[in-house]
């Protein structure tokens, strides 16, 4: 067994010791592939796990705790901001919920150990009256696209503005995914902000997977998110939500994504939403040790200083269409889902 899973399950709890005590030189590819997988502060919890022998050289220790206590704090200062977003959306008059990040972290065992990036926040409303709300209170919105938008709300964290969860390229896939999300929102008037359920969850963050896996990459900390979600959904809801991740498109994605959760993470049989896929599960385990987190070893995703839109444009398709032979009706939309994109913004002014 590689060290990395090793102590991933050691972490998990689903293992007490290294198969074989690990050298120097894989203790820093451990720590080199926790970095890239945004896992160090989880990983953290099996190193101190260990027997004194199989513990890694004090350098490598002490960095690692040092970076753990970051993440730490990192963590705290999300949560304070989660409470300012939420006098903030009461001032405002909006209602929305915190998507991702700082709210599925809830689902660990120590939240604190899982490593926060940016702060989405889902506001309910028409998109042109919750840019101009926002802007109306003194807080700039930028980038925006058919989904988000960011907000200078907080000068060390970025906030992403939802007007939709996620998004899929087909028109038609996509239709029926915002009727569900409106459906199923747990966005409630008169409530400034709140959390999404495990049933929620289990539906929008397999498509927000599914949306990164195909532009741009996955790494383990989404597929831990996504063990934690099935641990606490609710065993009467697992029919339903695998119903519409079916009608949803992702049927042999989430088969791939049974079989990474219990190759990386040992999930047992019972929480599972459909049967594994082994064969793309197989792919999409070596997909995400080569990717990194959201792609970031992925050389198909770097951009170069020249870089035009029409070449960035035919960089972005060239990477969506390599996985068209597994998910066809998806990608196959595409580039027409870009070029829609771009004429829409265009439009409105936002390019």
């Amino acid at each position: 067994m590689h060290p990395f899973r090793n102590l991933l399950l050691i972490s998990l709890g689903r293992a007490s010791s290294f198969e074989k005590d690990p050298t120097s030189k894989d203790w820093e590819l451990v720590f080199y592939m926790a970095k890239m997988q945004s896992l160090l502060g989880v990983l953290y919890d099996g190193i101190i796990k260990l027997p004194e022998h199989q513990m890694p050289p004090e350098d490598l220790f002490d960095r690692w705790s040092a970076l753990k206590d970051e993440i730490s704090r990192i963590h705290s200062a999300h949560e304070a901001h989660v409470s300012e977003l939420e006098e903030i959306m009461a001032r405002l008059g909006l209602s929305g919920c915190i998507l991702k990040g700082t709210g599925l972290s809830h689902l660990y065992p120590k939240p604190e150990r899982r490593i926060c990036g940016d702060i989405d926040l889902w506001v309910k409303g028409d998109r042109d009256f919750i840019i101009a709300t926002f802007r109306r209170g003194g807080y700039p919105v930028h980038d925006i696209i058919y989904q988000e938008s960011k907000a200078d709300i907080f000068e060390d964290t970025i906030v992403e503005v939802h007007f939709h969860p996620c998004k899929m390229y087909n028109p038609f896939t996509n239709a029926r995914m915002q009727r569900w999300f409106e459906k199923e929102s747990p966005i409630k008037d008169g409530t400034p902000l709140t959390y999404p359920g495990a049933r929620f969850n289990a539906v929008f963050c397999m498509a927000h997977m599914f949306r990164h896996y195909l532009e741009g990459g996955i790494g383990m900390r989404q597929m831990l998110d996504y063990y934690y979600v099935l641990k606490v959904l609710d065993p009467a809801d697992r029919e339903s939500v695998m119903k519409t991740l079916k009608r949803l498109g992702m049927k042999r994605f989430c088969g791939s994504v049974m079989a990474a959760l219990q190759y990386n993470f040992g999930l047992e049989d019972e929480f599972l939403l459909c049967p594994p896929d082994k064969v793309h599960g197989k792919t999409l385990v070596s997909d995400m040790v080569k990717m990194g987190n959201f792609g970031v070893l992925d050389k198909r995703n770097y951009s170069s200083k020249d870089e035009t839109p029409l070449k960035r444009f035919m960089r972005k398709n060239r990477r969506v269409f390599s996985n068209f032979k597994d998910y066809p009706r998806e990608i196959f939309w595409s580039p027409f889902a870009r070029l829609s994109q771009f004429i829409w913004r265009l439009f409105k002014g936002y390019v």
